[in-house]
C-alpha cells in the first residue's frame, strides 16, 4: 500500500469518527432540546387556553346577566300591570320613562302587541303604533314561548338592535310585551373584553351573522367561524378554542 493510499485511507477514518462523535454528542442534546421545546409549548398553550377560557366565561356570564336582568325587569312589568292597562300609550309611556331613568337609555322602547301581530299601543322615539309584525320571525317565535329574545335585526326602524319579549294571555288570546335593548349598550359589554394588545371580541349567531360590531374589519362567514359553530358540542364542554 502506496503512502497516498494510506493517507488518504487514514484521512477517511478520521473524518468518520469525527462525524461519528459529532453525532453520538449532538443528536441526545437536539432530542432532549426538542422535547423540552415541546413541552414548553403544550404548556403554553395550554395556560393560554385557560386564560382565554375563563375570561371568555366570565364575560358570558356578564352578557347572560344583562340579558336575564333587561328580561326580568320586562316580564314584572307585564305580570304586574296587562293588556288592558299597558294598551293605554300613556301607561305604556310612564313605564318606559321609569325604566330609562333607572337603565339610562338601555331601553329604546315598548310595544303591546296582539295575537294578531298588530301593536296596539306603542311607547318610544319611532312612528310605529299599528304596525304588523304578523310575518316577523321574531313574533312568530315570541309566541310560542313564556319570553323570548331575538338576535340583532334591522326590523322596521332599519337599525341593528334586538328585542325581548314576553307573552302573557288575556281573555284566552296571547299578547305580547316587547322592549327594543339599545344596540349600543349591548355592544359596550363585548367591547370591554380585551385579549392581549390586539386581541377583541364578537358575537355570532348560529348562521354566522355579526350581532356586535368589532373593533376591526372581520369576515363574519369566514370558514373558521363558521366550522367552530357547527361543531357539535359535548355535555360538559364548556367553551371551545379553535
Amino acid at each position: 500500500m502506496s503512502d497516498q493510499t494510506t493517507d488518504a485511507y487514514y484521512r477517511t477514518r478520521t473524518r468518520n469518527m469525527a462525524v461519528t462523535i459529532i453525532l453520538v454528542s449532538i443528536t441526545p442534546l437536539l432530542l432532549v432540546t426538542s422535547l423540552i421545546l415541546y413541552e414548553f409549548r403544550h404548556s403554553y398553550r395550554e395556560k393560554v387556553d385557560a386564560h382565554l377560557i375563563e375570561l371568555v366565561q366570565k364575560h358570558k356570564q356578564n352578557i347572560d346577566s344583562f340579558l336575564s336582568q333587561r328580561l326580568g325587569d320586562i316580564r314584572v312589568i307585564a305580570a304586574t300591570f296587562g293588556f288592558e292597562e299597558l294598551s293605554q300609550e300613556p301607561v305604556l309611556r310612564q313605564r318606559l320613562s321609569v325604566l330609562q331613568q333607572v337603565y339610562g337609555p338601555v331601553f329604546v322602547d315598548l310595544g303591546i302587541i296582539d295575537a294578531k301581530g298588530i301593536q296596539h299601543a306603542y311607547a318610544g322615539p319611532f312612528s310605529l303604533a299599528g304596525a304588523d309584525y304578523s310575518q316577523a320571525g321574531w313574533f312568530q317565535k315570541a309566541l310560542q314561548r313564556e319570553y323570548f329574545v331575538s338576535d340583532v335585526f334591522l326590523g322596521l326602524r332599519n337599525l341593528p338592535h334586538f328585542i325581548v319579549a314576553v307573552r302573557q294571555d288575556w281573555k284566552g288570546e296571547p299578547w305580547i310585551l316587547r322592549a327594543t335593548v339599545d344596540f349600543v349598550a349591548f355592544n359596550a359589554l363585548v367591547e370591554k373584553i380585551r385579549v392581549g394588545q390586539t386581541g377583541f371580541a364578537f358575537i355570532l349567531n348560529k348562521e354566522g351573522e355579526l350581532q356586535t360590531k368589532p373593533n376591526l374589519d372581520i369576515v363574519s362567514n369566514s370558514k373558521v367561524f363558521l366550522d367552530l359553530l357547527k361543531e357539535e358540542r359535548k355535555p360538559g364542554d364548556r367553551l371551545r378554542v379553535a
